[in-house]
């Protein structure tokens, strides 16, 4: 009799880091359930069009897209009618195979799939029974995944701390499935077939199937440094774009590289390749990988038991990579090196430090013993095997098995700093400086100070502009000379030349000498600028520049000279911090109190209240003798039109008066 099929339907893909989990779990339900008939669903020209079928599994086509980053309404309209062509597709698929389970492993490649089998069941209301699995690599929740965890009766995950985000009894600690196909590997046999010396210190670098810009120029420019060692050699899996139309061509770029470098004969030692198939002889060929912090790769190389040098994708808002990196180096088993960008001298594309990389590797170079501890580390991070965990539970879920028993995965550590984004990291910045969060760390400072440079590389200039206030609230001093120049940009947006302003009025006590005359510039821009809101922050920088750097009589007399004629300024702000500022720089009260009489009467009582404010810093300066003080402050109007619960601009002239006859007193 012939053996009835019991079917089921995978699908992930867009990159090798969603195909190999996928394959992974599906070789182990070949192996425990071996009438099991899979079925791949994936989308033309991604990773998964190359490595399905050399996995012998039969691979359909349904259209999918990632949701667009803009609102515009043209972008919006295509990626429906392309979602809508691929639920249709996958809808009919699902009719036709009626399989027991849908297994997905994420990214938009498999929306298509688990979103019809889901309406599927809705529409037919439970004739339609297939169940639905999926498997999170990464701490975090990916944007698929956090939509289809909701129409999912499971969610098998690689990192403990993902549960806590999963609707109660949803989850279930899986770890990330590694294909079987990359076995351990001896590693003479492997450096004689590719022809590398036994005693040779071998780096492996690769950042997934379609490559890292990141990676490979960071290696590509370090390569003339690093191989000045007779001992060391390079392997660079640069990765191959899938399909005609690719943003980055990985083997070009770093071919294109290496051609400058004028290797000469050390070029031998630089093995490249676009894509490569048997990992497992690389793996065991080298001593060093560097690689991304997918989990895919960083599980991968653990099992390996590789020493690493992980540098993850910096993602301002969604830091789950970075979340992975510190995990492995919390154990001990990599070193990390952060992306960044380098808005002070215009780079926004995100690129790792050769300098740091070259000090980084060379270190690890000449350390056998750190290699040999973080190698043991590795191997002990991620036990068990996720495959056989998820087939268990897969297989109960489609009451084909027994319940599985629990599995613990290793405790997570959770990081302030990480998934916060140019609001939540103000915040964040603010309750630090306030003592409502504990102090920052010394990794934790590197990692906000990335972050910020992020924002100050984005387009937007509300991202600037926040990038301006957190750089002010943390004391970063390195981005000042950013900072001066939007502020004194007149083209600026409004509130970019104000909030750089305001992160000025911090960081002025703490800029160098040679800044001086920039920042004193940018100051006398801003208080002639055309919005009300930037000519107050910059008034309020006056004093913190005087206090600093002291100042000079020319100094003074251009700063009282805008601050006078901002004494008539329509906007009440502006007049009040005028007056403030002018107080804390005046030396020569006669022609200060001319310019402060006019206002005695203002219709705004909060520029009154200014004015007792500056009659008292002038008291404290002692540039102001007591009975003209008392005699001016007599001469304002104590009335306010402010609905406060207190009467506080007769509050402050009470203060006014009892400090002029403290003074008196003494």
């Amino acid at each position: 009799m012939k053996e009835k099929k019991i079917k089921f339907i995978f699908t992930g893909g867009g990159s090798g880091g969603h195909v190999s989990p996928a394959l992974a779990v599906a070789a182990e339900l070949k192996k425990t359930l071996p009438e099991a008939e899979i079925t791949y669903i994936g989308v033309k020209n991604k990773a998964e069009a190359h490595m399905v079928p050399k996995a012998g599994i039969p691979l359909k086509f349904v259209k999918s897209a990632p949701l667009p980053q803009g609102k515009s309404p043209v972008s919006l309209f295509k990626f429906a009618m392309t979602m809508f062509s691929g639920l249709s597709k996958a809808a009919l698929l699902l009719l036709k195979i009626r399989p027991k389970a849908v297994f997905a492993t994420g990214g938009f490649v498999s929306a298509p799939t688990v979103f019809a089998a889901w309406i599927l069941r809705k529409a037919t209301f439970g004739l339609f029974k297939t169940k639905i699995m999926i498997h999170e690599s990464n701490t975090d929740l990916g944007k698929m995944n956090k939509a289809a965890a909701k129409a999912a009766d499971k969610v098998a995950v690689s990192f403990s701390e993902t549960i806590r985000h999963l609707p109660k009894n949803k989850g279930f600690f899986s770890g990330y499935p590694v294909r079987s196909s990359i076995a351990l590997e001896e590693r003479a046999a492997a450096r004689k077939e590719l022809g590398i010396p036994e005693n040779a210190f071998v780096i492996f670098a690769f950042g997934g199937s379609q490559g890292s810009r990141t990676i490979n120029r960071v290696l590509a420019n370090s390569a003339k440094k690093l191989l000045e060692d007779p001992d060391t050699y390079i392997i660079n899996g640069a990765g191959k774009p899938f399909g005609k139309v690719y943003e980055y061509h990985g083997f070009n770029d770093v071919s294109g590289i290496l051609e400058k470098q004028n290797l000469g004969e050390a070029k031998k030692r630089y093995i490249l390749r676009d894509f490569i198939d048997n990992m497992g002889l690389y793996y065991a060929a080298s001593d060093l990988l560097v690689i991304r912090a997918g989990a895919g790769s960083i599980v991968e190389v653990c099992r390996q038991g590789k020493p690493s040098l992980i540098i993850p994708i910096s993602n301002i808002g969604n830091d789950h990579q970075i979340g992975n990196a510190r995990f492995i180096e919390r154990a001990g088993a990599a070193a990390v090196i952060y992306e960044r960008t380098d808005p002070l001298n215009g780079i926004d594309i995100a690129f790792a430090d050769s300098a740091e990389f070259c000090e980084t590797v060379s270190r690890l170079r000449d350390d056998k013993l750190k290699l040999a501890e973080m190698s043991e580390a590795a191997k002990n991070i991620f036990p068990g095997n996720p495959a056989e965990i998820i087939v268990k539970n897969l297989l109960y879920l489609c009451h084909l098995g027994e319940k599985p028993a629990e599995i613990k995965g290793t405790e997570f550590v959770t990081d302030r700093v990480l998934g916060l984004n140019s609001t939540t990291l103000e915040k964040f910045l603010q309750k630090t400086k306030t003592g409502a969060e504990k102090p920052l760390e010394a990794d934790e400072v590197k990692l906000i100070k990335n972050k910020i440079d992020m924002l100050f590389s984005s387009h937007n200039p509300v991202i600037k502009a926040r990038a301006c206030r957190s750089s002010g609230i943390l004391g970063y001093a390195e981005v000042i000379p950013l900072i001066i120049r939007y502020a004194a940009d007149k083209n600026s947006a409004p509130f970019l030349s104000r909030d750089a302003f305001a992160a000025l009025k911090q960081l002025t006590l703490i800029c160098e000498t040679g800044r001086r005359e920039d920042l004193f510039n940018a100051i006398l821009s801003g208080l002639e600028n055309s919005y009300y809101e930037t000519r107050f922050s910059a008034e309020k920088c006056i004093p913190a520049f005087a206090g600093h750097f002291g100042i000079s009589e020319n100094e003074r007399g251009k700063f009282l000279d805008l601050l006078f004629k901002n004494m008539s300024d329509h906007c009440f702000e502006v007049r009040a911090e005028a007056v403030l500022a002018a107080a804390q720089i005046s030396t020569d009260t006669g022609n200060l109190l001319e310019h402060f009489s006019k206002l005695y009467f203002d219709a705004v009582w909060k520029v009154r209240m200014a004015l007792l404010q500056a009659f008292e810093i002038l008291i404290k300066r002692g540039v102001l003798d007591k009975k003209t003080a008392a005699a001016e402050i007599d001469r304002i109007l104590i009335t306010s039109n402010g609905y406060t619960t207190e009467y506080e601009l007769k509050k402050e002239y009470n203060s006014v008066m009892e400090l002029i006859s403290q003074e008196k007193k003494s």
